[in-house]
């Protein structure tokens, strides 16, 4: 009986022994399964002007970015997932962009694409987008038409610039900002898009009651602003508002001063904004912008700036950041698996705030893929601060009522 009772306890202990085993089994088995999902990225494809010629305009913005997405992923990336972004330089030509679109999507099997290039580059890169059904940011892209309401529903945006927006807030200030009677002069690069800001602003500065003095159209290949800055003055206007890339809206200003101009020139912050208040010390010269400068010296923006010198990154372009705050949120919202079908869906309705860096919220809604609110600041130089000070601060726009109104 004895003998009996030990076996069977003997059989007891090898049992439970192995039921140890097969547990110890099973949770390591778990634990390899979950790092193994753990490490599985979310695939992020971008396009974008790295070299050539607009470069000069949008590789701070990738830079920015890039600097961003390693600052996540140090952080123990999104929903407990690595961010992968695939670069592919698009120099700005069209056919590179959509060979760089295909090769994401196909080949990649992205589940985002971003843009971060001219506005050339656009048709190609929307093509691949709806062939595949993969949601499209334009992150540092001038934002295209179909992000508005009623909006494409894979189309969506980040990037603080518009033309109608921008040129409609610019005669509105300089109409707000004058005693005198406005003449204006306007200068744009001859490039579709620009010529939506310059003629929105032409529209509503006639209706403010501005006389339109001249309005210069510059070739892509422009090398001496003289002769566009030369029009501008002898028409005599005593207000300019260049609305381009960088080089087509300081070009001209700089020429009028050559020239012996005493007007006011206002043009669209980009990135270079900052050196120039600084090198050339005009109290004429005026900027709006979507974004802070960092001359500002915000708590948030030296947050950036530490980033940016962890990461080896020279120039800062917050439309970069504030781009990759939104694929940051989209993932976010997206969870984990992420389809294409559920991201779209999930940017259809997220809210993306950047303290210190814009006015307000980027809020998209199903219908409205580019904000329901628009937030400006207006920035002119100081020549006895030597900085950059608010002429106007952050003002909220209401982007349905005004799409109504600029109709």
């Amino acid at each position: 009986m004895t003998q009996i009772l030990l076996k069977c306890l003997l059989l007891k202990c090898l049992l439970l022994k192995c039921l140890g085993y097969l547990a110890l089994v099973v949770t390591l088995g778990s634990a390899i399964s979950a790092l193994a999902q753990t490490s599985e990225p979310y695939k992020v494809g971008m396009s974008a002007a790295i070299t050539g010629g607009p470069a000069t305009t949008y590789a701070p913005m990738v830079e920015i970015f890039r600097a961003y997405i390693s600052k996540v992923n140090g952080e123990g990336g999104v929903n407990g997932h690595p961010i992968q972004v695939i670069y592919e330089d698009d120099r700005g030509e069209p056919a590179r962009a959509g060979t760089n679109a295909k090769k994401l999507v196909e080949q990649d099997q992205v589940a985002l694409l971003v843009n971060t290039s001219i506005s050339a580059t656009y048709k190609p890169v929307i093509a691949t987008a709806r062939d595949s059904k993969t949601p499209l940011l334009f992150g540092g892209s001038v934002c295209p038409e179909e992000v508005f309401p009623p909006a494409d529903p894979l189309l969506f945006c980040s990037t603080s610039f518009a033309a109608l927006f921008d040129g409609d807030f610019a005669v509105r200030f300089i109409r707000e900002s004058s005693k005198d009677k406005v003449r204006l002069g306007l200068a744009l690069m001859d490039i579709p898009i620009t010529r939506v800001g310059i003629n929105t602003a032409e529209a509503v500065g006639k209706k403010l009651g501005m006389e339109i003095a001249d309005k210069v159209a510059m070739p892509p290949t422009v090398v001496d602003f003289t002769p566009f800055a030369s029009k501008l003055k002898d028409a005599g206007a005593n207000w300019v508002f260049a609305w381009s890339p960088w080089p087509w809206e300081i070009g001209p200003y700089e020429a009028l001063l050559k020239l012996g101009w005493q007007g006011n020139y206002i043009l669209y912050g980009f990135q270079p904004l900052e050196a120039a208040f600084a090198r050339l010390n005009k109290e004429n010269l005026y900027a709006l912008s979507g974004t802070a400068l960092l001359g500002e010296g915000l708590p948030e923006l030296k947050e950036i700036q530490a980033v940016a010198a962890k990461y080896g990154v020279s120039r800062i372009d917050l439309e970069g950041w504030v781009a990759g705050v939104a694929v940051h949120e989209a993932l976010k919202a997206c969870g984990w698996p992420c389809s294409r079908e559920k991201l779209q869906s999930a940017m259809s309705g997220i809210s993306i705030t950047v303290k210190g860096v814009k006015g307000g919220p980027i809020r998209w809604s199903r219908d409205n893929h580019f904000r329901t609110e628009q937030w400006y600041k207006v920035y002119r130089w100081d020549s006895a601060k030597r900085r950059p000070v608010a002429a106007k601060d952050w003002t909220r726009v209401d982007v349905e009522q005004k799409l109504k109104e600029l109709k």
